[in-house]
Formats: structure tokens, C-alpha cells, sequence
């Protein structure tokens, strides 16, 4: 029995197939996480409801925003999870341990058997968006006949290239055939692989803090050995931008880097500065030449002395930075942290700026900025 036979345990008629894909968090609100995935829905949903079909009635698919906490929403996919009929599955590099597309897939396989022609766990269709780090995408997907360029670079790549454009069109078309023959029943009725998850090999991402020395703190009385770990204050800072890295992607490390700590530049960063070695004469020439040897994706924030605001001082010394040619990336100028109780946004923005220099160096293909928030439609 079908759903043209019966009515659906939602009462509506499903899709021909739901997108599924990672959500990341963000603090902006400004920005679209999801643009690139929304804008390769809208493509494939027009491939599919351009082919023949023997269910024109059903709509053609759906889309699940990021940033769309509403009841509503939230009660619209579930109905359409619990009869679309293909369960199309962006394979990022963050996907399989996202909370979002977990929920979303599970409903999918409750789906009762007799619902659909074929099995739920029949009718899954993984599709390369990204290339792991380190790894061909043949290893997460299966290749796409004729379009190499599908597992060397993934979807999202093929999506962005105006001279891939072709090659774009043709996974959209093999995609959208593959959607219609899984709906409808077509063909042999084979399970389709689901990849298996990939072993959690973690980043380590690190949080450095440099404090004044004690040689040089005005405070004088303080013992070297208490203040090996730096101040109270940086200490504090650091645990909060330590809670806010993604830990599904990177492990911690805190490191002081006044302590010899000389690994500096291999892995993202967020550099804590205290706010008198950036002004002290007598440190701030060397911390300015140590942060111009650094690459972008260690990311300097300054961080207030005291309770009083930090402002920007009118000439900072970031003009000239002579070790600048030396390193071939572009170091970062620093980031002020206005007071040490800062709202989370200008620690999320440090790392996610110091993630993404760092996956547009060392990932195969790089990641692509998200766009200006648009008021798209979830549903084609």
C-alpha cells in the first residue's frame, strides 16, 4: 500500500525528497549558514520537478533552515520526515555529528514499512558535499559515473565554479534520476551504502595566553611559581574561549606562551594578550614581531588589565610589521576585547576567523565564507 492509497500517519501528501545537512551554530544573526545548501536545494528541486513522474501531485522536496527554532517550522518537517520519500543527506565534514541531521535521519528510518515501495533505510541517498580533510571522496560517497571532478572536490565546490558549471549539472541531473527511481520504486530494490562514520581524529585547537612577566609586573611581591599560569584574569578568559571551540571538531589545548611554548603557528589559535604587554614599552616591540611572524589562523585578542574599558589606541604600531615577508601569510591584526566581560560574540568571531584561515590553508578544498541572510523559501 502506498501513500496515493492511503493517507499518511501526517495526513498530507510527502515529498519526493528532503534535504538534510549540518547545522552550525553561530552568535550572528546577520549571516545565512545555510546559503550554499539552500541554493543547491532550490537547483536539484528544480531538476526534480522538471523530469517525468508518476506522482506529480507530491511536492517536490524540502529544506530545513539553520537559524529556524519555531514550533512551526519545527512541526512542518517532522511531518514531512515521516513521509518523504527520499532522504537526500549532505555529507560534510561535521555532519555525522550533528545533533540537527541525527534527529532528522532517525525519523526518517521510523517511517512504517508499508508506507513507501521500498525499505526507509532502501531509499537513503548520501551525497559528497565536501572533501574530508586528508581523504578522497570516493571514501565517503560513491563517485558519480563521468564526473570526476564529483569526488576530487565535492558539491559544494562544483556548485561555486562558474567553469564547473557543467559538471554541476550533470550530479544535479544523476542526483535527481536517482531521487525518482528510489520515490518511485524503479528497478532493483538494492540497499544503499550508508558511509560509515569516520574515526574521530581531532584537531587540537590552542588557546595561549601571555601575561605580563613577573619580572616586569608592577605588582612586585607576587612569587614566579604562582604566576606560572598567568593571571587570574587571562585564566578565567581562556576557560571561556575554550568553551565556545567546537569540541566535536578539535581538541583544547592552553598552553602560556611565555613558558617557552614554542609550537606557536601549527594548529588555529586564539592568542589571549594581556593588555600591559601590548602597551609596555619594554615588551610591546617583541610581542608586535611575534605577532607578525604568526599566520592568520593564530588570531591575537587583547584582553583589558583591569575593569576598566579597553579602547583602541589612536596609533597602535601595527603599521610596519618587518617579519611581515618572512612567514608568506597574512598576520593578523589584533582584536580588542573592550572589557573582560564581553558578550560571546567577539570570542566566537576570533575563532571562527582563526578556523577558517586555517581550513582555507590546509583543507583540500576551502571552505566558503556564509552569506547575507535572505528570505528563501524552505519548500519547493
Amino acid at each position: 500500500m502506498t501513500p496515493d492509497e492511503t493517507e499518511s500517519p501526517s495526513g498530507q501528501q510527502p515529498c519526493y525528497f528532503f534535504l538534510s545537512h549540518a547545522h552550525p551554530t553561530t552568535v550572528d544573526r546577520t549571516v545565512e549558514l545555510d546559503y550554499y545548501e539552500r541554493t543547491v536545494f532550490e537547483d536539484l528541486a528544480r531538476v526534480v520537478g522538471g523530469l517525468p513522474r508518476e506522482r506529480p501531485h507530491w511536492r517536490t522536496g524540502m529544506f530545513r533552515p539553520c537559524g529556524d527554532p519555531s514550533a512551526r517550522s519545527a512541526a512542518r518537517v517532522e511531518r514531512a520526515l515521516a513521509t518523504v520519500a527520499v532522504f537526500v543527506a549532505l555529507r560534510s565534514e561535521c555532519y555525522d555529528t550533528d545533533e540537527v541531521a541525527a534527529t532528522e535521519r532517525a525519523a526518517f528510518l521510523r517511517q512504517p514499512a508499508t508506507l513507501h515501495s521500498r525499505l526507509p533505510g532502501q531509499r537513503l541517498l548520501p551525497v559528497l558535499w565536501e572533501v574530508p580533510p586528508g581523504g578522497a571522496g570516493e571514501d565517503t560517497v560513491a563517485a558519480i559515473p563521468g564526473v570526476p571532478q564529483y569526488a576530487e572536490t565535492g558539491l559544494i565546490a562544483l556548485s561555486r565554479r562558474r567553469g564547473e558549471r557543467d559538471a554541476y549539472e550533470r550530479v544535479l541531473a544523476y542526483l535527481g534520476d536517482s531521487i525518482i527511481e528510489l520515490a518511485e520504486g524503479r528497478g532493483d530494490a538494492q540497499p544503499v551504502p550508508w558511509p560509515p562514520r569516520p574515526p574521530q581524529t581531532r584537531t587540537e585547537f590552542v588557546i595561549a595566553t601571555l601575561a605580563v612577566p613577573p619580572d616586569l609586573d608592577p605588582s612586585g611581591d607576587a612569587q614566579p611559581a604562582a604566576r606560572q599560569d598567568g593571571p587570574d584574569r587571562l585564566r578565567e578568559i581562556a576557560t571561556r574561549v575554550a568553551a565556545t571551540v567546537d569540541r566535536a571538531r578539535f581538541d583544547v589545548q592552553l598552553v602560556e606562551v611565555s613558558a617557552g611554548y614554542e609550537q606557536l603557528g601549527r594548529r588555529p589559535a586564539v592568542l589571549l594578550v594581556e593588555e600591559r604587554v601590548w602597551v609596555d614599552p619594554a615588551t610591546g616591540v617583541s610581542v608586535r614581531r611575534l605577532l607578525g611572524a604568526l599566520p592568520a589562523w593564530v588570531q591575537p585578542l587583547i584582553v583589558p588589565a583591569g575593569d576598566e574599558p579597553l579602547r583602541a589606541p589612536e596609533d597602535d604600531g601595527w603599521g610596519g610589521r618587518p617579519a611581515r615577508a618572512a612567514v608568506g601569510h597574512r598576520a593578523s591584526r589584533p582584536r580588542i576585547m573592550a572589557a573582560a566581560d564581553d558578550p560571546l560574540t567577539i570570542i566566537a568571531v576570533t575563532i571562527g576567523r582563526a578556523v577558517r584561515h586555517f581550513d582555507d590553508e590546509h583543507l583540500v578544498e576551502r571552505r566558503y565564507p556564509p552569506r547575507p541572510r535572505s528570505n528563501s523559501h524552505p519548500e519547493e
